[in-house]
This record gives C-alpha cells, structure tokens and sequence, in this order.
C-alpha cells in the first residue's frame, strides 16, 4: 500500500527524531557499567531461554528477559552455572557476566540494544496514535517530549522493564480503546493479545484490571447507553482468555501443582488438599502474589528501604510519586502540562464531561488509574515506576496545544518549552539518569531528595575507572552502590572504613570514593566525609575525596 505524501513528511520527522534518542541512548550507555541489577535480569532471560526452566528472578514475567536475552546468545557466552531454586541470584549472575568467555561488556551492551529497540517502539506507539486521533503537529511534539525527556533517554536504555511496561500498558489503554470506539472482532482479539504482552512484561501492569472495565463504563456513558452486564462480561472475559493464554505461552505452558509455595501459605493451611490441584502458569502467579505482598507492606521489612528527602522507611511514603515527578520532571515539560491544563479547563466550562471525546478519555483515565496506584504502592522507586504515565501525559499536552485554531501564543509557548527541554536534557548530558530539574538543584543537588535508581544505580564504574587514571590514583578506599565487578575493571581498592566526622576523614590517607546512594542510605556511617567538597562527582552518582596525607 502506498503512503499518502502527507503522512510521508511525519513519518520521516518521526524516525528522525526517534533515532536520534536511539543514537544518543547507545552512545552514552557505552560508557556505563551496568547498573544494579542488570546482570540478574539477563542472567534471568538468559537461563530461561537456554534451559526453559523460568527459575532466577521470578518476582517479574518472563517475556522482556528472553527479548534481553535473545542477542546475547548469539555471542554463544559460557554456559550459566546451575541456580538453585529460591536463593538470592546475584553472586551466581556476576559471576556468569564477568566471568565468561564474551567479554561483560559485550553482553551488557547486546541486552541493551533490545532494551533501546523497545524504547524506540514506545516512541513510534506514541507517535501513531497522537497521528490518528489528533493529526501531525500535536504527534510530533508528543514524540519530541518523549524521545528528548532525560528520564527515558537514561531508563530506555538499561536492562530494566520500566519503559517495557510504559509501551504495552499504553498499547494496552488504546488497543482497548479502539475496540470500544468500534467494536470488532479482530480488534477484541488484537486488545487480549496485548493485555497478555503487558500482563508478561512487568506486574504493574495489572492496572489494566480496574482500566479496562472503567474505560467501558464511561464509553457507555457518554453513548447515552444502559449498562449490558451481559456484554461487558462477553468483552472482558473474550480479553482476559486471550491474555491467559498469552501468559500461557511465554510461561511455556507450564502446568505444576501448586505445593507449599509461600506466597499462597495461608490458603494451603486452610485447604491442604490444594497443594496438589496442578496451576496453569504457576510462576505467573506466584510473581504476582509476591509483588502483592510487597505494594501492602508484608514483603518490605527488613528487605527494602525507601529513602526521601534525607529519610529511610521499609514501607514508603504515599508522596513519593508527586515529590519524584516534581523533582525528576523536565521544567520545561511542567511548563507545557501546566499551560495545556489551563487551556483545558477553559474549555470545560463551555463543554460537558460527556459530551467530551473518548479519545481524551484514553488519555486521562488510564494515567489517573496508575497514579492512585502509585500513591497507594509501599514499593516505589520513584521517577522509573512512573515512566507509564508519562506517554499519556505527552500526548495530552500536545494535543490540547496544538489542536484545533491554534493562537500565536500558544506556538510560541510550544517553541520556548521546546527550546528549554533540549538545553535542560543537554546540561546533564551523557549522564541522564543523575537528571533532576533546576528547582531541585540540579544532578548535583538531587541526592538531598532521591537516590538509588533515580541517581546512583552503580553505573559509574568505568567512568569511575577513567578518572582514577587520568589522575594517576593507584587504589582507593571505596564504599559502592552496585553489582558491577570493581576487580574486573582494574579498580584497585580497600573497603572504605566509618568516617564518622571529619577527623575520622583526616585519618584515612588515601583516596575515598563512596557512592551517593550509601553516602544517603548510610549518612552517620560516612557523616565526616559529607561534611567535605568532595574533589570530583563522578558522573554524579560516584564522590570522590583526595584525603591522602601530604609530605
């Protein structure tokens, strides 16, 4: 079929705009070690796909660690060393990634190349679907905020599931929705068959439980049409067959009795006959009743920590999410939100919720849905559990923009947010993940408010490397936030002692190097070296103190 000529003219600024996110994820990345737990996602992938046993990592589906996983093997690495059931993967992971006959590295950067490709499909959805519903110019600039945002030029990039799970519960959203503005057959069964993509990508996209069946109701609503529960349960039921079965697959079709797993105890005590009625895609479930223990705060204590704004709790805070999104979110794209909800509100006062498109509705249920759930989520790491949101977000603000008559003034917001967007991601450039907005001072300013993942995920290492001998520092006394192999890379190093106030620190005689992460996390164990200007931030996620004592 041919392509009319004037979609010729977006598609090619959409490719345009796409690949040069992709250029720059893969020219940055490069120089990164792998962050924190990298090597256990592709080991993960890695071992399923050679062995078809889903044993490492389960907590997760499956189906983004084969796709990691897939590259890799075309490296033909050393066998993995057998996992056994149930224990902690990471020694067993590193082990297999530096310790290999394919360099780490290589195998580091073939996972990520997929992980790119599916940041690159998250951005032509994002396009297409802002092209078919609300024309060229308000798509472009929804692909322009996504593929210039710091926080998915940094997270696009690593073996991680967060822009994974933004793409198809996104997919999800309006698939579904497009099945509701016009209901067909095939467009029932292409809505299942995404629902299991998202549902096998990453378990927050369990959202789609309460999206789904609210997006039905409010379409009935607006068409003026009594509720048919006969209907709805046909529809929802024809989606989640298919979507089981989708599960089904990727898990293999697994079918194992269900034992005396943890995850199900209470059940099974009540009705121990259960232990032996074989489940259907066990793993499957067994991730989600994990992650379920974790989001009501049963799973956390004593495994995880949340930190915020200089505070630790095993169990979260409900305010997490805003103060991430005010704090890791371009000024400039708040500018743009801010400016396209005022126009918004404005147009509501002439124009009746039910006589509003559905098309704004696909917009901005399925994003209110994920935010509640992420103010009620006690395991949130912040910016990158909120990456889903944002494709909605976009695609809202140049839509409401840029559609319609558009007035002078607008276009000239357009252009300044767009202008303050590319100089806001290009002063953090090449490390976008230490990214945070000028209200929050910055990358270096950032650790005051969040760490972990969205600063200091252990990438550092190689740069970390490059330093120590651009200044001719043979060994340094180190405290560091990561899995990567310090040995492996040259760093010769000693474990960083207490500092507990800055006397301890004049004590030392060498050269310290703390990761940000431990130097919040841990702040009374190093006090002493906080109280100092460290002599080089290290992609800032690394501090680095020149404590040796001078002749």
């Amino acid at each position: 079929m041919e392509i009319p000529v004037k979609r010729a003219p977006f598609w090619w600024l959409a490719v345009l705009l796409l690949t040069a996110m992709a250029t720059l994820q893969f020219t940055t990345v490069r120089r990164e070690s792998q962050t924190f737990d990298e090597a256990v996602q592709l080991f993960s992938g890695y071992t399923y796909l050679t062995t078809g046993r889903f044993t490492v990592g389960r907590e997760h589906p499956p189906l983004l660690k084969l796709l990691w996983a897939i590259p890799v093997s075309l490296l033909h690495p050393s066998p993995p060393a057998s996992h056994p059931d149930g224990e902690e993967p990471s020694r067993t992971a590193t082990d297999f990634l530096y310790h290999n006959r394919v360099p780490a590295d290589a195998m580091v950067m073939a996972g990520r190349c997929s992980a790119i490709a599916i940041s690159v499909l998250l951005g032509l959805a994002i396009a297409f679907w802002a092209r078919l519903h609300f024309g060229a110019a308000p798509a472009l600039l929804a692909t322009f905020l996504y593929a210039a945002d710091p926080n998915f030029l940094a997270n696009g990039r690593y073996i991680k599931n967060d822009v994974g799970a933004a793409l198809t519960i996104f997919a999800a959203s309006m698939t579904w929705g497009a099945y509701l503005m016009n209901p067909t057959r095939k467009r029932l069964w292409l809505s299942g068959l995404i629902a299991g993509l998202a549902l096998t990508t990453k378990n927050s996209a369990l959202i789609l439980a309460p999206i789904m069946p609210l997006l039905y109701l409010v379409r009935r609503w607006q068409q003026r049409r009594d509720f048919a529960a006969g209907e709805c349960i046909r529809s929802l039921g024809t989606v989640a067959a298919i979507a089981f079965l989708v599960i089904l697959a990727v898990y293999r079709f697994e079918v194992e009795p269900a034992g005396t797993s943890g995850t199900f105890s209470g059940i099974f005590h009540a009705m121990p006959w259960l232990t032996r009625v074989p489940v259907p895609a066990l793993s499957y479930f067994r991730g989600v009743g994990d992650i379920g223990r974790k989001q009501t705060g049963m799973g956390l204590m004593g495994l995880e920590v949340s930190y915020l704004l200089g505070a630790q709790s095993p169990t979260g805070w409900w305010y997490m999410s805003p103060v991430a999104l005010a704090v890791k979110t371009p000024l400039a794209e708040l500018a743009l939100l801010a400016l396209a909800l005022v126009a918004a509100a404005g147009r509501l006062r002439t124009l009746r919720l039910r006589d509003m498109g559905f098309r704004w509705v696909l917009l901005l249920l399925p994003a209110a849905c994920y935010f509640v759930a992420a103010l009620m989520s006690h395991s949130n790491a912040g910016e990158r559990h909120l990456l889903p949101l944002h494709p909605f977000l976009f695609i809202f603000a140049a839509a409401v923009m840029l559609s319609g008559p558009v007035p002078t003034w607008r276009w000239l917001a357009v252009a300044a947010c767009a202008l303050l967007l590319i100089v806001e991601t290009a002063s953090v450039h090449p490390h976008y993940l230490a990214f945070f907005n000028a209200l929050a001072g910055g990358p270096s300013g950032g650790r005051r408010y969040l760490v972990d993942s969205n600063l200091d995920w252990g990438q550092d290492v190689k740069n970390l490397k490059e330093y120590l001998d651009a200044h001719r520092i043979p060994e340094v006394c180190i405290s560091y936030f990561g899995q990567a192999d310090l040995d492996y890379y040259g760093i010769r190093h000693r474990e960083l002692p207490d500092v507990l106030d800055v006397a301890d620190a004049r004590k030392l005689d060498c050269v310290a190097a703390i990761s940000v992460t431990n130097l919040g996390i841990y702040h009374k164990k190093f006090a002493g070296l906080d109280r100092l200007e460290p002599d080089a931030r290290i992609g800032y996620s690394i501090y680095v103190y020149d404590l040796r004592k001078r002749p």
